[in-house]
């Protein structure tokens, strides 16, 4: 898989700062850091990374602005665009993001009505039959899932929200917050898929709370422009990029530069773009190591190069409100 990928490398000077970071990582928070998992994973999920793309749309925006940002832009669905995720002690990533990217589709296509959030729980036990949950999964596949199946509603941790709320409890992912250390923590995982509600103060059933996409699809990875149309005009989407063990510590800036192991694969969410001060273009991406990791939960990352593959397997659906 590595070979067909475009993995860009800069060794310039660093316009972005890390954090004091903590010896005592939580190896397991990051997407298939054994060798065998990472292998597992990558080849039997991406194989198809080159299938046709969306690559043009009626309904896009021609004029793309300089700066943009989805909360600031989709008003009506500012807060739940900005709820930054914790996927604690697991690799889940993979489901995190799309569960939110969907989520936030979902209230933007209703206008700000739908403001709960779509369950990431389910995804991890339903949306990937390889069943690998919290040692990683297809992002596209847990899509694909959405507009076969169909999701329901789970918050977070200890929340009692919705019908599958997620498992795993917050945890300090770099070593620098007040919350448990991810690595001393143990994974709980839901790994049955269960086509029932396991919050008994959630009285809708099952299948009253499903939500659908009605297409999923890949962007292009050669047209930034179009990547920036599909989140002008439809929302968020979920993105794929290579983790270097200096991304760990990122506190602010632009992340453009690698250094150390390359730990493995991570998917987060893409809400917007931007230029810095040196004429540096970006992304404006939201991570899912809780509000304490980077830049309250985000970061920016070069843009227009695939630098860390993240331009490579942009995904998203479109969404089905008639439900």
């Amino acid at each position: 898989m590595r070979s067909i990928i475009s993995l860009v490398i800069f060794i310039s000077s660093v316009t972005w700062a890390a954090a004091a970071i903590h010896t005592a990582f939580a190896e397991s928070s990051y997407e298939n850091f054994s060798s065998r998992a990472r292998k597992l994973v990558q080849k039997t999920n991406y194989d198809n990374w080159s299938r046709s793309r969306k690559t043009a749309d009626i309904n896009y925006k021609t004029d793309i602005p300089k700066e943009f940002d989805a909360r600031q832009y989709f008003i009506s669905c500012a807060n739940v665009i900005g709820d930054v995720k914790d996927q604690g002690n697991c690799a889940s990533s993979w489901a995190v993001a799309v569960a939110s990217t969907f989520t936030d589709r979902l209230c933007i296509a209703s206008n700000g009505k739908f403001t709960d959030n779509l369950s990431a729980q389910n995804l991890m036990s339903c949306g990937d039959d390889e069943k690998l949950g919290c040692d990683g999964g297809s992002a596209y596949k847990a899509w694909e899932f959405t507009m076969g199946k169909g999701i329901v509603t789970g918050g977070p941790y200890d929340s009692n929200e919705g019908c599958q709320p997620y498992k795993n409890r917050p945890c300090d992912h770099y070593g620098d917050s007040s919350l448990t250390n991810c690595s001393s923590l143990r994974r709980t995982q839901m790994m049955f898929c269960r086509d029932k509600c396991v919050n008994k103060n959630y009285k809708v059933k099952y299948e009253d709370d499903l939500y659908k996409t009605s297409v999923v699809y890949m962007t292009s990875w050669t047209n930034v422009k179009q990547i920036q149309q599909e989140i002008m005009t439809y929302g968020p989407v979920t993105a794929f990029m290579y983790v270097y063990e200096n991304f760990m510590g990122y506190k602010e800036g632009v992340y453009k530069s690698t250094a150390g192991e390359l730990i493995g694969y991570h998917h987060v969410k893409l809400i917007g773009w931007g230029v810095d001060e040196a004429g540096i273009e970006y992304w404006l991406a939201m991570n899912s190591w809780n509000s304490n990791w980077g830049n309250d939960g985000l970061f920016k990352i070069l843009r227009g190069y695939n630098f860390c593959s993240i331009e490579l397997l942009v995904m998203a659906g479109l969404v089905d409100v008639s439900q």
